[in-house]
């Protein structure tokens, strides 16, 4: 190559060079500036936010300053997310003129030193000047570029906390944006929780179980859609918790609670709760394993203390639902949660603390992607359709009347189901999907702690101090008949065909006719009921409050078959599986083979 091509290739390199160096300060420079933006705009230092977020604390209904919030965080949130697009493009800017500088100088040194060769008479200093100039170019150059990329890993890990703030607030303003009474206030949804040892993950759609699968299953209070039915066979009828007759096991668990077992295939859910803690347990059906207990903790809106209840309430007495995939749980400071079947935490919210003077106690129920849960205190009666997948209210209803403490039922009518609750003076039905209200009839007085019983078209809800009532839900619902000779006051009532069954506190059965509300038989035991019957295998199971069972044939006669002992007493309602029943007592739970 000529000296001349040389030259010319060398000035060439010298100009890309000082370009490319020029490039590589106004880059950085401009990232460093962006950087400092970026701090003006986090949600950290957005202080209006803040100020109108506390007035919002102060008055929670005003709909404009909702508004306004949300326009602000938009506002913000889109410059955080602009100012870190350019951070990210200026990054790769600023990588590309390092390579072009590091070439282009590697070429004009490279020429330099060549040329250098025809070049003797420069003096030795000249080249260590040069050196030392060069020096300084690479070390500013080099300091700048370190400082754009430091502050770039920097604004990265903003960009990561500010990505999970904005997830929270999505989930505030979803909330907010959900009509709900005044009284009841229903906090954010907990789906990150840096706190538990569990990681949160994004659930993907469950598929949904069908009629088959939930008949198959004990999954919520008192059976398929909270009925009391078992469609299982060979139910035993003969036990001895004290001896250890028939019993495949017995666990104590680690808290105590007045729920009762549900059961999805081989796994089995209680939960427990005193004033400091409240936990979710699933066990294995067949051996009696506790194969996890996790804490509902760490929840947005939980209170401090737990709200004072009656000891014969307490703090769990609200049994779970599941959907064969997922298992929720709600406590009495007013707590839900939602876990799948490895003990993974879904999600978690507070309702709001139940202003209720014994204790929340009714039990959750499914429908479809709908949490059920009839939320009464004595401020206001709701009935809220929460989303299974997330916990967002999808629906919340309130209902007119007084506060109660019975569990909602789902019946089938035609094609379409609806969730049936009970509470002074009504017996009403809500659309499971969208919460409207389908009908009403007053018909109860008193407080109300059975739930509805469902057979032949025909709805029972009965009170103590009150009546029973069979509505008939065939065209318009109406009453059918009333009755008031046998009434329960906590067991609720169960129905299969012609057969009405209501307990007493006070240790009387009866059983109607669900056409006419004559009394088949009537018998008297010497202990009360709190737990319900169940229907199974063509008898009726009955456990008293001192843990006897009554096992009943199911017929117009009264045929009492046996009366095995838990050897422990008991206020819970037994769970029903093929072959087995499972017991929850006083202190223990019991697997009845």
């Amino acid at each position: 190559m000529t000296l001349e091509n040389k030259n010319i290739i060398k000035a060439i390199a010298k100009t890309i060079t000082i370009v490319s160096l020029a490039f590589i300060v106004i880059v950085s420079v401009i990232l460093i500036l962006n950087y400092i933006r970026l701090q003006s705009v986090s949600p950290e230092s957005n202080k209006v936010v803040e100020h109108l977020i506390i007035k919002l604390s102060e008055n929670s209904e005003d709909e404009q300053l909702k508004t306004q919030i949300r326009s602000l965080d938009l506002i913000t949130r889109k410059a955080f997310f602009s100012t870190h697009t350019q951070l990210k493009a200026g990054a790769l800017l600023l990588l590309s003129g390092v390579i072009i500088f590091l070439l282009s100088f590697k070429i004009f040194h490279s020429f330099s030193l060549k040329n250098n060769d025809h070049s003797k008479e420069i003096k030795t200093d000249y080249w260590l000047t040069k050196s030392k100039e060069r020096f300084w170019i690479f070390f500013i150059s080099g300091l700048f570029v370190c400082s754009a990329f430091l502050l770039m890993f920097l604004s990265g890990s903003a960009y990561t906390d500010f990505k999970t703030l904005a997830e929270i607030s999505n989930h505030t303003q979803k909330n907010q944006e959900i009509k709900k009474d005044s009284s009841i206030k229903i906090a954010t949804t907990d789906t990150i929780q840096p706190l538990i040892e569990d990681t949160i993950k994004e659930t993907a759609a469950l598929p949904l179980p069908d009629e088959n699968a939930i008949s198959s299953n004990w999954p919520n209070f008192r059976g398929p859609n909270g009925l009391g039915i078992s469609y299982h066979k060979n139910i035993p009828t003969d036990w001895d918790g004290k001896s250890g007759k028939n019993i495949l096991w017995k666990i104590a668990l680690p808290l105590h609670g007045y729920n009762s077992p549900v059961i999805w295939g081989d796994y089995l859910f209680v939960t427990g709760a005193n004033a400091n803690k409240r936990e979710v347990y699933c066990i294995n059906r067949h051996s009696g394993k506790l194969l996890w207990a996790k804490a509902a903790d760490n929840i947005p809106g939980s209170p401090a203390a737990a709200p004072k209840v009656t000891e014969d309430t307490g703090l769990a007495a609200s049994s779970v639902a599941t959907d064969g995939k997922q298992v929720y749980a709600i406590f009495g400071n007013g707590d839900i949660i939602c876990f799948d079947f490895k003990g993974t935490r879904i999600w978690a919210k507070n309702l709001g603390v139940p202003n209720n003077h014994y204790g929340h106690s009714s039990s959750l129920i499914l429908y479809s992607q709908r949490l059920i849960v009839q939320y009464d205190h004595n401020k206001a009666r709701n009935i809220i359709g929460l989303d299974t997948k997330d916990g967002e209210v999808r629906w919340n209803t309130t209902r007119p009347g007084k506060i109660s403490w019975s569990s909602p039922s789902m019946i089938k009518k035609g094609s379409s189901y609806q969730v049936v609750v009970n509470n002074e003076p009504f017996v009403a039905a809500y659309n499971p999907e969208n919460g409207k209200e389908l009908w009403k009839i007053e018909c109860l007085s008193g407080e109300i702690g059975p739930s509805p019983a469902y057979a032949n078209g025909i709805i029972f809800a009965v009170n103590e101090y009150a009546k029973l009532a069979a509505i008939q839900l065939e065209n318009s619902p109406k009453i059918l008949w009333e009755n008031n000779d046998f009434l329960s006051e906590v067991a609720s009532p169960v129905a299969m065909g012609e057969y009405l069954i209501v307990p007493t506190s006070s240790g009387e059965v009866a059983c109607y006719n669900t056409k006419d509300g004559t009394i088949f038989w009537q018998h008297e035991f010497d202990i009360g009921f709190y737990s319900s019957p169940i229907i199974a295998d063509g008898k009726i199971y009955l456990i008293n409050r001192d843990g006897v069972m009554h096992i009943m044939k199911l017929d117009k006669i009264f045929n009492l078959i046996s009366e095995p002992k838990l050897g422990e007493k008991t206020d819970c309602t037994p769970a029903f599986a093929k072959e087995r029943i499972y017991i929850r007592g006083q202190n223990n739970l019991y697997c009845i083979k």
